[in-house]
């Protein structure tokens, strides 16, 4: 047994590291990436916008107003932007990024190109976009080059860095490009621009050597998959303060087309110094200039809202500007969770039923994730879910699995085991409860039934062997059909003798009345039986029913070599002695003082005797079984009550008034055996009175 259990716990040890080493494997295939980011998306909704004002970045954007007011199709004509930089420049704009590409010449006229670079060359703190281009050739050859802005706009003064961005699998932008090598050139996005020109570093002073920060001037930025840092969106689209492209034109100087609409706002802006010391991006945030992005943030309050490529990038500068980034958990830690839910899933599986472990799992799985929720919103943390929690789950659907076979494997085995002692519905019982038998000994109040025929031994040299066989089958059979009818368990068949068990192996609190109830529907099948062989003209024979109850040792019992499930003790030992005393008695069924006990009120008894068994200091009381519920009105009257009169008498020394209630006992039924013996011990102690310190007990006989 202890080998058996050993076995099950190392093999819930391989299935719970199985499981780990499947889910690694399909972690590496990206299985899981898909749901872990949709998690990582909804830790920056639950956790919400943060507060803008003070964060130094300020948008302007080529909007829908923008089109509305200025009346002009896209693109807009370059004089404009030169204009935008003049009036951000002028209103204390300390840096301008555009994040609009001017790498061919203006197709509207050439002179824009001129007016934006004259522009560039008066206000220099000015970043231009453009982006690394990747082509594939005729032989599936990858060509990548950088595509800059303008020379005459460079040459003005502008620097510039690209714009663009990562998309993941599901095409969300939550990833941060830091650099790119192309061809052993180093290039920088805008981010990383805008930090190089607020510190006046030149492109040398940015290391990229370190596997784990990328470094600029006084910011260490954490890298996340090499060349990428994570973002720390700060809200949905528009959390920035964002102002149209209209209403930076619209100064003294500028007619907009509409009268009505030409407010000069962008002097009040001025006055109140809304740009001043801010960065400033411009870029387009109008949905037909498809520059609008999925982010954590797109399906917010019930409102889905794509993020302008402009807003992307002024919230991967805020990210390292704050200092707030995300931080990813290192495989070591990843690892240790992994191995951590793996021994916690192992010891449920192992010490709890399937039912109460899977309601403990959803515990833990609960708690992990309200830990990874806390950690990301007040560390800003990540901790992976799906990937150690669907190791957990495999780990879990694995080990119970098991556990749910080895539980079938075992239920099967043991029904195999009692399906020939008890009926299939106590098999069932006891398997759905759990309360299955302990292989070896256990002590346990129980009431244990012996039965035995009648001068069975006269009858088998009567009779030829197939014509015996023959009869004690048909008798044995019907005789198992009341046992298993009751709930008994059929211990064994001793020739002739049967002996049953009540609340074993499965345990019920009624065992003495089903006992009793066995006995009565036996004599009952009996009888039926005579009937149908009078009827044959076929000889019948009688049988005797011993009933106790008591603390007796009950298991599978045996040698090495063969045991069996059967009960052994002293009460065992005096049901059987109960069951031969009816001969002495001249009854049908006996039961001990500790049975009556349990059916009182129920069973209708009369005492027999007190008597003292061999070996045993302690007399015990016995009496005979008559019915249960009730009996015929004469059979109560006599057999009963006349008959405990008679005894009550008896043991009261009144000799001659005991044999008068005995005797009328016996002349309505002649062959009551308990008045028989009770008028012969009445005549000897009339004859020969016992001792003065006489108690009525008398000596079993039967052993």
């Amino acid at each position: 047994m202890k080998k058996k259990i050993r076995n099950r716990w190392v093999i819930g040890c391989c299935s719970v590291l199985g499981a780990i080493f499947l889910s690694v494997l399909l972690h590496l295939f990206g299985v899981f990436q898909g749901a872990e980011l949709k998690i990582y998306d909804f830790r920056f909704r639950l956790k919400g916008e943060i507060p803008l004002e003070n964060s130094g970045i300020v948008l302007v954007t080529v909007d829908d107003q923008s089109f509305v007011s200025l009346k002009h199709k896209w693109p807009f004509p370059r004089r404009y932007f030169a204009r935008a930089i003049e009036n951000l420049a002028q209103a204390g704009a300390a840096l301008i990024v555009l994040d609009i590409e001017f790498t061919e010449p203006s197709s509207i006229d050439p002179m824009d190109d001129v007016a934006l670079a004259d522009a560039i060359q008066r206000y220099p703190n000015v970043i231009l976009a453009g982006k690394i281009v990747a082509e594939y050739g005729s032989h599936n050859t990858l060509n990548r080059y950088p595509l800059k802005p303008l020379k005459t706009l460079l040459n003005a003064g502008a620097s510039w860095a690209y714009a663009n961005v990562y998309l993941d699998e599901d095409g969300f932008i939550r990833r941060y490009n830091l650099f790119q090598n192309v061809h052993g050139h180093i290039y920088f996005p805008l981010a990383i621009e805008v930090l190089r020109k607020m510190q006046n570093l030149p492109p040398t002073q940015i290391s990229v050597d370190d596997q784990e920060l990328l470094k600029i001037g006084k910011f260490q930025i954490p890298r996340y998959e090499f060349d990428t840092m994570l973002i720390h969106f700060t809200g949905p689209a528009g959390n920035f303060p964002t102002y149209s492209l209209a209403n930076i034109l619209d100064d003294s100087r500028f007619q907009l087309p509409d009268a009505r609409e030409d407010t000069d706002v962008f002097e009040d802006y001025k006055e109140f110094e809304i740009f001043k010391n801010k960065i400033v991006f411009i870029g387009a945030s109008a949905e037909e200039l498809q520059d609008n992005k999925l982010t954590p943030f797109f399906d917010y309050e019930d409102s889905k809202q794509l993020m302008p490529g402009v807003e992307v990038h002024a919230n991967a500068l805020y990210t390292i500007l704050s200092g707030e980034f995300i931080q990813p958990a290192s495989p070591w830690l990843v690892a240790f969770v992994i191995f951590f839910l793996g021994g916690l899933v192992y010891l449920v599986t192992m010490k709890l039923k399937p039912v109460y472990g899977l309601a403990l799992s959803l515990a833990v799985v609960m708690l992990y994730f309200f830990l990874c929720i806390y950690l990301f919103m007040q560390w800003d943390f990540w901790l992976p879910f799906v990937f150690p929690v669907s190791s957990f789950a495999l780990g879990y659907v694995t080990n119970t699995a098991y556990a749910v076979f080895m539980e079938q494997q075992e239920k099967s085995r043991y029904r195999k085991t009692f399906q020939q002692y008890v009926a299939r519905s106590v098999v069932d019982s006891m398997l759905n409860s759990g309360e299955l038998p302990k292989f070896g000994g256990e002590r346990k109040e129980l009431t244990v039934l012996f039965s035995d025929i009648r001068s069975f031994t006269t009858f088998s040299e009567k009779y030829a062997p197939e014509v015996v066989v023959q009869r004690l089958t048909e008798y044995l059979s019907s005789m198992v059909d009341v046992i298993f009818k009751n709930n008994g368990t059929l211990d064994k068949f001793v020739g002739d003798e049967i002996m049953a068990l009540y609340g074993a192996p499965y345990y019920f609190k009624n065992h003495a009345e089903k006992a009793c109830l066995t006995a009565l529907e036996m004599i009952a099948r009996l009888r039926h039986l005579q009937k149908k062989w009078s009827q044959r003209e076929m000889e019948y024979f009688q049988i005797g029913i011993g009933i106790n109850t008591g603390k007796v040792i009950v298991g599978n019992l045996g040698s090495i070599q063969l045991f069996d499930y059967t009960v052994i003790g002293d009460e065992v030992n005096l049901g059987a002695r109960l069951e031969g005393a009816n001969k002495q008695y001249k009854t049908t069924i006996i039961i001990s003082e500790s049975t009556y006990r349990q059916v009182k009120g129920k069973a209708i008894v009369r005492e027999l005797d007190n008597v003292r068994v061999k070996g045993k200091k302690k007399p015990v009381r016995i009496y005979e079984l008559r019915g249960m519920g009730h009996l015929p009105n004469i059979e109560k009257e006599l057999i009963i009550e006349v008959y405990s009169r008679g005894l009550q008498y008896f043991r009261q020394r009144k000799w001659a008034r005991a044999l008068n209630e005995f005797a009328r006992v016996l002349r309505y039924f002649p062959s009551d055996g308990p008045s028989q013996i009770y008028t012969q011990r009445c005549l000897e102690f009339i004859e020969h009175p016992p001792k003065e310190d006489w108690d009525g007990v008398f000596e079993f006989a039967v052993k």
